[in-house]
């Protein structure tokens, strides 16, 4: 083989190649700067040149590898660059306090000095002694939140920076901020509909151009959108109600920190400039806030404004938005001792758009979020005394508060536990009620009652959950809601009282174990009353056990003695079941352990009162096959809210179809379809007369809210059924004395204190003198609590007790009474305001509506809700009726469906 020498290796014409690559590099090098000045340049919009960066720290653009506002981030992206920072810097650590249902993490970056940070523990176990009024010694704590509506995208897109920022920034006055404090940065508070939203508009923008028309699909999200989470929810309603696993976990963690300031960072629509608070003084401060959190809101703003102003941004503040609904992000800081700050920015909902004030870039909204975020670490610090003071006062001045809450339900204790769970997550104080009571007819008893001081370190949120206020008095000084009480939403009997004895503290509440049964080789009855028997009849069906409801009471001896039982009882047969006796009981006493559920053993059919097992009052409930329309100008939020109550709920399938796909479902196939709130209007006429004909077979539609007034006007009114808006105008024939009698769900007084709304004269959705509602077809109210009342005897409220059922109201009733009233189902009281606000001139017209109606159509019926029964995830006390509409729909009514 030939020697190959250096020479040959290096070529003969090395000098010429090196001078070559000596041009090469440095074009490359000057390509490499001109890089480099690009991004430092584009740095300096987002940034004031006097910030110093640590250049081994990456900024989100060199991680991601594309200009920031040049595309949406992905939630996952997102985390990476996070996860990167606490990698490379002793400034920063991450934190997972949870999954969604979607199983993404939720991860918080903690930015503090790395002394701080390392003691994080220390501090953790410190803020805890806030709740004492004592001096406490932390750090600042600021919680920086952003787009909890996922289509809300700025905000996340600020995160990266306002995380670059405090990471990276070697500024003297930003080192001192770390050592004075702890900043806790949530960069997506709604994942799952954040990286449905990334998703949209990073697929229908355009590559080499950008289309800034409004008309363009990029701009105009499909159905469901982007703003809420996997069941679509909207978690800005959920801070208080904590329904789904981010607000848990969110919540968890701001109750572990109680943060000073926490900022909530949302957009609104493309024609507005830039929102921060303060809101609208007048009739948008809670009572139950102490006036030191409003009056830091307006020292913030003065940071806000010169920020805005020295990037050239316009903005408004003074002028709208809630600042008393606790469930809000911005709000529910203000019931715990901190100041929240809402932020709302314009939206160009894409990467770019055309509006009335210019062209609206994604770089320029981002941009805006992230000086307002700054501006709020520098506020704070401003007035980190104050914001301590202010913790102080928040959990001190409502302690000599004598007022106290019980609170009880005699059978259904799973309810019960479930919202005693639900204070105890705020961190509420919950006592035992030693000794039996009775107020205004309930009987609050020992063992299966609590207490719920006014009187406690926290009670602003202990009041608002148990707000009753009603006497608001301009509707046009409210936003979005009047009425925030969750102790309606959950049908539990409560009562007021002064300075009461309390028993034992509750860290969780008691759970009575169902004691065991023998076997039975004749039946089983189960009390329906316990909520959580529905779980247990659910799993009964999908094994196709026959099981059968009382349409009566009656008395029996047991096993365990002579019962007495109600309407709705469950009864199981032995015989003709597809299990044998063994197998049916091993079911049921696996079933009554999981459930927490007590079943009762019978010997024979014989009762003692009322009816035989034997009798035709006990009906066989069929195994429901239910259908859930979406798409189009379906309610998104409701539709989520049926979707929700079968997946996590009731762990029961329904199938979700598209109304588009309307004409190609085997409708036979179903015997339920619920249509949520929303138009149906895009039904064909072919359409329509399928669902007639479905239902002149048997079917059982449930229509909730809005799509009530659909099937009144449109679906009935072709069977002579009157228009909901014709019927309603004529006077109506049904009085609030037809109601049943009243029983009571609050027992002892009100407090009397507060304020509701109007709908003023002719617009809002108030009063007409011409004799009915404004917009009667779907006038927006703030959302309210009204009294109504139920028949316990008919099928839709098997389980209940109390006659007196809650419901939440956003827009006029629409339901019209009846031909028949003795067929009515429910009412609203005479006085229905319970909570919230009502034009007093409406407020006489509700004898003229229902809230519930039952149309028949054949064989079948339409079951009609004029309110939303699954309001939020969170109203217990019309959840049931609406179940119960599953269960027993082919139940109710006339024709060849067994009568009511």
């Amino acid at each position: 083989m030939a020697k190959v020498s250096k020479k040959s290796l290096r070529g003969e014409n090395f000098p010429q190649k090196r001078t070559i690559f000596f041009r090469q590099a440095l074009i490359l090098l000057f390509f490499l700067l001109s890089i480099n000045t690009l991004k430092a340049e584009k740095l300096d919009f987002y940034f004031d040149k006097s910030i110093v960066f640590d250049s081994k720290i990456p900024s989100p653009e060199q991680f991601l590898g594309y200009e920031i506002g040049s595309r949406i981030t992905e939630h996952h992206r997102i985390n990476a660059y996070l996860e990167k920072l606490a990698e490379l810097s002793d400034r920063a650590e991450i934190i997972e306090i949870g999954r969604t249902h979607e199983q993404r993490r939720i991860r918080i970056l903690a930015v503090s000095s790395p002394e701080n940070l390392s003691k994080l523990e220390t501090f953790k176990a410190e803020r805890q002694k806030v709740r004492g009024g004592g001096t406490v010694n932390t750090p600042l704590i600021v919680f920086l939140g952003y787009s909890v509506h996922g289509n809300e995208a700025s905000g996340a897109e600020a995160s990266l920076l306002s995380a670059y920022y405090l990471v990276a920034a070697q500024n003297d006055f930003v080192r001192k901020q770390l050592a004075d404090g702890i900043y806790f940065i949530d960069p997506v508070r709604n994942p799952d509909g954040q990286e449905r939203f990334a998703s949209w508009v990073n697929y229908n923008a355009s590559v080499n151009t950008i289309n800034s028309s409004p008309l363009d699909r990029e701009h105009n999200e499909g159905w469901p959108r982007g703003r809420g989470n996997h069941y679509w929810f909207d978690l800005n309603r959920d801070w208080v109600n904590i329904v789904h696993p981010e607000s848990k976990a969110r919540v968890a963690f701001y109750q572990t920190w109680l943060p000073h300031v926490q900022a909530d960072h949302h957009e609104m629509g493309a024609g507005s400039t830039f929102f921060f608070e303060p809101t609208n003084p007048d009739g948008n401060e809670s009572r139950f806030v102490p006036q030191s959190t409003y009056k830091l809101n307006a020292k913030f703003a003065v940071n806000y404004s010169k920020a805005l102003d020295k990037i050239g941004s316009f903005y408004y503040t003074k002028e709208e938005y809630d600042n008393k609904n606790p469930t809000f992000g911005s709000t529910y800081p203000d019931y715990n001792g901190g100041v929240g700050i809402l932020f709302e920015q314009a939206s160009s909902r894409g990467i770019q758009q055309t509006t009335d004030n210019g062209l609206l870039t994604f770089g320029f909204t981002l941009r805006n979020q992230l000086v307002t975020s700054i501006a709020t670490v520098d506020a704070a610090n401003e007035n980190r005394d104050a914001l301590f003071a202010l913790q102080k006062e928040f959990f001190t001045t409502g302690l000599k508060n004598p007022k106290a809450f019980i609170v009880g339900d005699l059978y259904d204790e799973g309810r019960l536990n479930k919202f005693i769970n639900l204070l105890l997550a705020h961190r509420l104080d919950v006592y035992e009620n030693p000794q039996d009571l009775t107020a205004d007819g309930v009987k609050y008893v020992k063992g299966k009652s609590y207490i719920i001081p006014a009187g406690q370190p926290n009670s602003a949120l202990t009041q608002i959950i148990f707000d009753d206020k009603k006497d608001y008095p301009d509707a046009s000084k409210l936003s979005y809601g009047a009425g925030f009480s969750v102790a309606y939403s959950t049908g539990l009997s409560y009562t007021v009282v002064n300075s009461p004895a309390k028993g034992a503290k509750v860290e969780t509440p008691r759970v009575k174990h169902p004691a065991s049964f023998p076997r039975s080789d004749y039946a089983y009855l189960i009390d329906f009353r316990e909520s959580k028997s529905q779980h247990l009849l659910f799993r009964l069906l999908e094994k196709d056990i026959i099981v059968k409801s009382a349409f009566s009471p009656f008395s029996i001896a047991t096993a365990s003695g002579e019962k007495d039982f109600t309407y709705g009882t469950l009864l199981v047969p032995v015989a003709n079941q597809p299990l044998t006796s063994e197998q049916l009981y091993a079911l049921l006493k696996e079933l009554s352990e999981k459930e927490n559920v007590s079943v009762e053993t019978a010997q024979t059919g014989l009762s003692l009162n009322g009816k035989n097992l034997g009798s035709s009052s006990f009906r066989r409930i069929s195994k429901p096959k239910v259908l859930l329309l979406t798409g189009g100008e379906v309610s998104s939020n409701e539709a989520g809210e049926v979707w929700h109550l079968f997946d996590q709920k009731l762990s029961y399938p329904l199938v979700k179809a598209e109304i588009s796909n309307f004409g190609r479902i085997p409708l036979h196939e179903f015997n339920r379809i619920v249509f949520a709130g929303g138009s149906y209007s895009s039904l064909t006429p072919q359409g329509l007369q399928s669902l007639r004909a479905w239902l002149s077979g048997g079917g059982t539609l449930i229509a909730i809210n809005s799509a009530s007034r659909w099937a009144l006007n449109t679906l009935l009114n072709s069977e002579n059924e009157a228009p909901a808006e014709a019927e309603g105008g004529r006077g109506g024939r049904g009085r609030a004395s037809e109601a049943p009698a009243a029983g009571s769900l609050r027992g002892g007084a009100t407090t009397g204190i507060g304020s509701p709304v109007s709908g003023g004269a002719t617009g809002g959705g108030g009063f007409v003198a011409g004799g009915g509602f404004a917009a009667a077809a779907g006038g927006r109210v703030p959302t309210s609590i009204f009294e109504t009342r139920i028949r316990l005897n008919h099928p839709l409220a098997f389980g209940l007790t109390n006659e007196i059922l809650p419901v939440v109201r956003e827009s006029f009733p629409s339901i019209p009474v009846g031909r028949d009233t003795a067929s009515l189902i429910s009412s609203y009281s005479a006085q229905p305001l319970l909570n919230g606000y009502i034009n007093p001139e409406s407020a006489k017209l509700f004898n003229r509506y229902t809230p519930i109606a039952i149309r028949n159509s054949g064989g079948g019926a339409v079951i009609l809700f004029g309110e939303d029964p699954l309001f939020r995830g969170i109203w217990d006390a019309t959840e049931r009726t609406f179940i119960n509409a599953i269960l027993l729909g082919d139940r109710i009514g006339g024709g060849n469906r067994g009568g009511f």
